[in-house]
């Protein structure tokens, strides 16, 4: 069993007199459950010496300035999903933000909503469709906080008519590494937060970056996020209960396509036209495994449906569209648009069966809120390249796949899906996400190193090729490798680094 390292005694009384003796602990039975991450992980993460629960961004800042006092190093976590684990050294200090879960506000003249780090998307999404507004939500399920996705990339279904959340940050409220409270933007003029920016360069880059600093500058503990017009139902209509239950939309006004297409080449084209056209509130190539299991209740329905080959016919070079519109006009309008660039790249329609799932569950394009589904299977499942650039690209990206990916298959070493990666268009086109995702077995021998070695396979395809297909992590070696590709993007992240965290508190990454 791992040693727990405590935190000095002067250190932990001094932070019990920030919050109280009940929202700090050093108890092993609670550090135990700080100790696991995504079930999916093999690697076992350190153990923290404590964990404190602060309420406000007065209470953050004098947590943060004590552990620059003593030198003890911290991580501030909300719903502790990802891989990555809770802490990533030992004897690190858990700044846990979940009593920090309030809507501060919700303006509806200039369409933006502030809010604290706990606030779930399930909280939020209920409250601006009741005013009949939305804001673009990250693909990662109900329960994660809203904050941590609009300071990363925030990739999500919808965004073909939107964008990524990141793009949506407005003002913000962030405590530094060595404790100091700023506000940024129209915010800090006293002006509101309805603009993230002020005179001068553009503050958001440096607390967001791409994929964000995962708690290795300093902590947020407000933000605004822009709103848009919602043109769904401000109630959502529940039939059934869970696992089998169903959320439909209107259909004269919201409808669900699937079409398969003869190459991925004509699935790129019939994308990239759907952009110019300004077409779809949803349009992407999905993964077609994490399709069958997201629509299945049971390991066992799982596999019966993907041994039955439909999907393997039906799904591996098809498009999904969602049509919305405000009127039926519009969307009949959107529906003539769609058919005849489907036709025009020789598209034609799936199986009907596996439309009609999407049009019972429209949750898909809100929430995704049967998303730990995923997990059922029992065995492991991972996600590599996570990155972004123009539709074309993803799409070479997606062509060099089976360049490695197929000696994982033929070994029996992860599920026979080649083709389960999505490529998700935003803002009408002007660039894609692309993301591979893959199934093992975690009662093989060697599962813990499956997962690094395809990502390691897919950062050498990258590099080979020149890609820009990766979400490159905050782990020195690789940041190195992959650097020159993004602009040698790690000298300027060390210099940041060094600059805001001198004492190199904040989150440091593995020693």
């Amino acid at each position: 069993m791992e040693k727990v390292m405590s935190l000095p005694k002067e250190v932990y009384q001094a932070l019990l007199k920030v919050v109280g003796p009940e929202n700090i602990a050093d108890r092993p039975h609670i550090l135990a459950a700080l100790r696991h991450t995504n079930p999916q992980s093999g690697r076992q993460p350190p153990s923290p010496a404590a964990v404190i629960m602060p309420g406000s961004v007065e209470e953050v800042r004098e947590i943060v300035r004590i552990c620059n006092r003593h030198g003890v190093r911290y991580n501030a976590v909300v719903s502790m999903f990802g891989m990555g684990g809770v802490v990533s050294q030992p004897g690190m200090l858990v700044i846990s933000l979940r009593r920090m879960n309030r809507i501060i506000e919700i303006n509806e003249f200039d369409r933006y909503a502030v809010i604290e780090p706990a606030v779930r998307q399930v909280q939020l999404k209920a409250e601006v469709f009741k005013r009949g507004l939305t804001y673009p939500t990250a693909s990662a399920g109900p329960s994660c906080s809203v904050l941590a996705n609009f300071l990363t990339s925030g990739d999500h279904h919808t965004q073909q008519s939107s964008s990524r959340c990141s793009r949506y940050l407005l003002g913000y409220e962030w405590v530094t590494p060595t404790g100091e409270i700023v506000r940024v933007g129209s915010l800090a003029h006293g002006a509101g937060w309805f603009c993230p920016d002020g005179p001068g360069p553009s503050l958001r880059g440096l607390v967001r970056g791409y994929g964000g600093w995962g708690g290795g500058l300093g902590i947020v503990t407000r933000i605004a996020i822009g709103l848009d017009d919602w043109k769904g139902p401000r109630v959502l209509t529940t039939q059934g209960h869970s696992p089998d239950y169903k959320i439909p939309f209107p259909p004269d006004c919201h409808r669900v396509f699937i079409f398969k297409f003869p190459t991925l080449e004509k699935v790129r084209d019939a994308m990239t036209e759907m952009g110019k056209a300004e077409i779809g509130q949803a349009v992407l190539k999905f993964f077609y495994a994490t399709e069958a299991v997201l629509f299945t209740v049971s390991a066992n329905d799982f596999r019966d449906l993907w041994n039955s080959g439909l999907y393997q016919r039906e799904l591996p070079r098809a498009l999904w569209v969602y049509l919305a519109a405000w009127t039926p006009e519009e969307l009949a309008y959107e529906e003539r648009v769609m058919r005849d660039i489907v036709e025009e790249f020789g598209g034609e329609p799936v199986d009907a069966s596996i439309t009609r799932k999407y049009e019972e569950n429209m949750d898909f394009f809100i929430l995704v809120s049967f998303l730990q589904r995923v997990l059922k299977l029992g065995g492991g499942w991972s996600p590599t390249k996570l990155g972004a650039d123009s539709i074309h690209h993803m799409f070479e990206v997606a062509a060099a796949i089976p360049e490695f990916f197929y000696d994982f298959i033929e070994k029996g070493r992860i599920l026979d899906a080649p083709h389960n990666f999505q490529v998700i268009p935003m803002e009408y086109g002007h660039a894609a996400h692309i993301e591979l995702l893959f199934f093992f077995d975690n009662q093989r021998p060697d599962w813990q190193q499956i997962p690094a070695e395809v990502m390691q396979k897919s950062m050498e395809s990258d590099i080979r090729h020149g890609f820009h297909a990766a979400t490159p992590p905050r782990v020195k070696a690789v940041m190195e490798r992959l650097g020159p590709l993004y602009s040698n993007f790690q000298v300027w992240t060390n210099k940041i680094k060094e600059t805001f965290d001198p004492n190199n508190v904040s989150n440091p990454g593995p020693g």
